[in-house]
């Protein structure tokens, strides 16, 4: 019987051992907060901005230089090649400076007197048969204006070729001999321009 008893009284404290290390390991997870983990590194991260670039094959020359011009005549076409050599954009042209020579300051006698730019009808086409401008020389919109020109979205590395013509119009076609002679006005004037590209990012 005191057998018995000592065996059940160990075997009360065996589990009541078991149970204050249960507790107290509990308490400890409660108390640390632990938990397992996995960790990985990416560093280094970095973010470079492009840049937007071209080629301009007539660059720093005139596209175009036509005369000397008659009434009714149209120029020989003179071309330039843009290649876009930075990221894709969409490219404009602007007209950045535009100076008159009345050809009373040439022959003051022979000489015209009034603006050639006001005339002259000027053509842009480009190699995909895209009209890019087709008005009078001195209503081509300066640099900056919105509503300037497009010629066109370049991807990178993309290249086109832009042909230039200027026509001169006959505006005594059909008139009288006794009304003709509206078009001296414009005679030994020149007109001479200057043509800019810009590319904007999408």
């Amino acid at each position: 019987m005191k057998r018995m008893k000592f065996l059940f009284g160990q075997r009360r404290m065996q589990v009541l051992l078991t149970l204050a290390v249960l507790l107290l390991a509990a308490s400890v997870v409660i108390g640390s907060g632990a938990s397992f983990t996995s960790q990985s590194a990416n560093p280094s991260n970095t973010f470079t901005a492009g840049t937007l670039t071209h080629t301009n094959s007539k660059a720093p020359a005139a596209v175009l230089t036509a005369g000397p011009l008659m009434p009714g005549d149209t120029s020989a076409p003179g071309t330039v090649i843009i290649t876009n050599t930075g990221g894709a954009g969409n490219f404009r042209l602007f007209m950045t400076g535009l100076t008159d020579v009345h050809g009373d300051t040439i022959d003051p006698i022979n000489g015209g007197t009034s603006d050639l730019s006001q005339t002259l009808d000027l053509h842009i086409v480009d190699d995909l048969s895209n009209t890019i401008y087709n008005n009078k020389l001195d209503a081509f919109p300066a640099a900056g204006v919105p509503a300037g020109p497009s010629a066109g979205l370049f991807a990178a590395g993309a290249a086109r070729t832009y042909t230039f013509t200027v026509t001169f119009p006959d505006t005594d076609l059909g008139s009288s001999s006794a009304t003709k002679g509206s078009d001296n006005q414009y005679k030994l004037c020149s007109s001479t321009v200057d043509f800019s590209w810009e590319a904007i990012s999408n």
